[in-house]
Formats: C-alpha cells, sequence, structure tokens
C-alpha cells in the first residue's frame, strides 16, 4: 500500500513540473514576441523618422546662423553653404562645410556646428583676418587689397567693409608674403618707428631688391630685406641729428641704407658745388660727389660716424 502511494505521488510531481515548465516556456515565448515586436516597432518608427521628419535645412535664415563677422557678409556664407540645402543633417560633412568658408579670404578660420533638434540648424562661427597694411600697385592707386597678418590678400572689392591700414605695401601684382615675411616687417616698422620717431606710411616692394620706405617727411633705401638689414637700421639714430640738420638747406631724396660701410644721401639740385661741399664738412659729411648724368648729388657719411 505504502508503495502503491508514492508512485502516485510521483506521478503527481512529474506532473505538476511538466506543467511549471510548460508554463515558463511559455512566458519566455511571450517575452521573446514582445521583444522583438517592441524592436521591429523601434526600427519602423526610426526609418519613418528619418524619411518623413523634416531633417533637412530649407532656405528659411533661421535655419543657418552665423556668428563672429564683421568684414564676410552673411550672403557670402549662405553662397558657400547653398549646397547643404533640402540635404539632411546628418549626410552633411562639417569638416568639408569648414575647409569651403576657410576659402574666403577674409576668413582665417571656420567652424560648423549641426542641430537636428528643436529643428534642423547649422551654427558657423568664423574667425576673421587681422589686417596688417594695405595695398596697392602703384603709389598713383588707391589701395587695392589687404594684407593680413597671415599673408593673405583680401580684395577691397570682395571685402568692401574690410578696415584699410594706414601702412601701404606698394608691389607687383604677383607679390606674396608669407606670414613669417609679415612678422618680420612687421618687426622693421616698428623698429624704424622707434629710431625715427616717426611713423612709417609706406614700403615700396616693386624693386625686390632695391626696397624703398617712407618714414613721414624722410624717405629710407633699404636695399635687399636680408638677415643684415636690421644691423644697417641701427644706424638711423645716429646719422638722423645730421640728416635733420640738412633737410632745411637742400632736398634730401632718400638716405641709402643699402650700403654696409657707408650711408650715402641722395640729394637733389638746388645747392652749387661748391656750396654743397662746404656744408658737408661743417655737418659731418665725408664726401661730396656729383651725379653728372642727373640733376642730382650724393654725400656720404664714414662708417665711424654711425656705429652705435
Amino acid at each position: 500500500m505504502n508503495v502503491i502511494l508514492e508512485a502516485e505521488q510521483r506521478r503527481d510531481w512529474m506532473k505538476s513540473r511538466r506543467k511549471m515548465r510548460k508554463a515558463a516556456r511559455r512566458a519566455r515565448s511571450r517575452r521573446q514576441t514582445m521583444r522583438f515586436t517592441l524592436l521591429t516597432g523601434l526600427l519602423v518608427l526610426g526609418a519613418l523618422g528619418f524619411t518623413h521628419l523634416p531633417w533637412r535645412l530649407n532656405n528659411d535664415p533661421t535655419e543657418i546662423v552665423v556668428h563672429g563677422n564683421s568684414v564676410v557678409t552673411r550672403q557670402q556664407i549662405l553662397n558657400i553653404l547653398h549646397g547643404a540645402i533640402n540635404i539632411p543633417v546628418y549626410r552633411l560633412d562639417p569638416h568639408d562645410l569648414e575647409q569651403k568658408l576657410a576659402s574666403l579670404k577674409a576668413v582665417r578660420h571656420a567652424f560648423v556646428r549641426r542641430y537636428a533638434l528643436p529643428h534642423p540648424r547649422l551654427v558657423v562661427e568664423i574667425l576673421e583676418e587681422h589686417p596688417w597694411a594695405s595695398y596697392s600697385p602703384d603709389p598713383s592707386l588707391p589701395p587695392t587689397a589687404v594684407i593680413a597678418q597671415s599673408g593673405r590678400f583680401m580684395p577691397v572689392a570682395e571685402f568692401p567693409s574690410v578696415i584699410r591700414p594706414d601702412l601701404i605695401i606698394y608691389g607687383q601684382p604677383t607679390l606674396k608674403l608669407t606670414s613669417h615675411e609679415v612678422v618680420q616687417w612687421a618687426s622693421w616698422v616698428d623698429y624704424i618707428g622707434v629710431q625715427t620717431g616717426r611713423q612709417v606710411t609706406s614700403i615700396d616692394m616693386r624693386q625686390p631688391f632695391d626696397v624703398m620706405v617712407q618714414d613721414s617727411d624722410l624717405r629710407l633705401k633699404l636695399g635687399t630685406p636680408d638677415p643684415t638689414l636690421t644691423r644697417r637700421l641701427g644706424r638711423i639714430v645716429s646719422i638722423l641729428p645730421t640728416v635733420e640738420a640738412m633737410k632745411d638747406k637742400v632736398n634730401i631724396e632718400y638716405v641709402d641704407l643699402a650700403l654696409d660701410n657707408s650711408v650715402p644721401l641722395k640729394i637733389g639740385k638746388g645747392l652749387p658745388h661748391k656750396s654743397l661741399h662746404a656744408l658737408a664738412q661743417s655737418t659731418g659729411f665725408s664726401k661730396i660727389e656729383r651725379d653728372h648724368a642727373q640733376p642730382t648729388q650724393s654725400a656720404s657719411l664714414p662708417a665711424r660716424a654711425f656705429v652705435p
């Protein structure tokens, strides 16, 4: 009797175990079905969102926000970004747009950010070039461009609101400057201004090996702008008193700083040779020469007179 009861209990226990396993399988199947349905729904909603929601930029002015531009106009920026219209923002390459904006000669760096919410838009940050000098191909012509500190030329016709510095560079239309050359010329200009107490107004680079500088009412011939130019410019402070003493009596065309051992003065026609010779002796010049080919004379100081 006890054996029969144990057999029936075992059968009941096995039946309950089978029912529990079936219930667990049904619950697991329902969970898997719900997960699959939920994942499929999310995928369908995502696909519908990418295809039907307004992810594209239109011609609405509020969809392209520009900051930091003062020389470059908003219309110039919109013309560059015209290819981004009617393209989903997630397909736009910010780096490619930044390179296109940097192609504008007045733009030094550009940063583009994409936003999809609350509405699609582009935010553009512009860092413009800093003007260093104005450029003109000839002293008789007004400046046609502005030279930035990076050496880039910004055409005035393309960027009419650009600041035109007082310093003017005259040069050939093919003139090119690097950022290093701009820094070097800026240091030379400051050095001349400190020694003479005047403001440098122009640099004539039309002859690359015979550069002329207009320092207010004093014209300087620098010659070749090589590494020795800084040393040659150091003579200005020594000869300036003598030059100032002669300016009221003769017409000094320029001071020649191109030579290493002397500083000639180019003097225009005005005084007889004897008077000029006496004036040179009284002011410390060692040599007077008359140029017979042209109506000008030259006087030069010895090297010892202007060694700092």
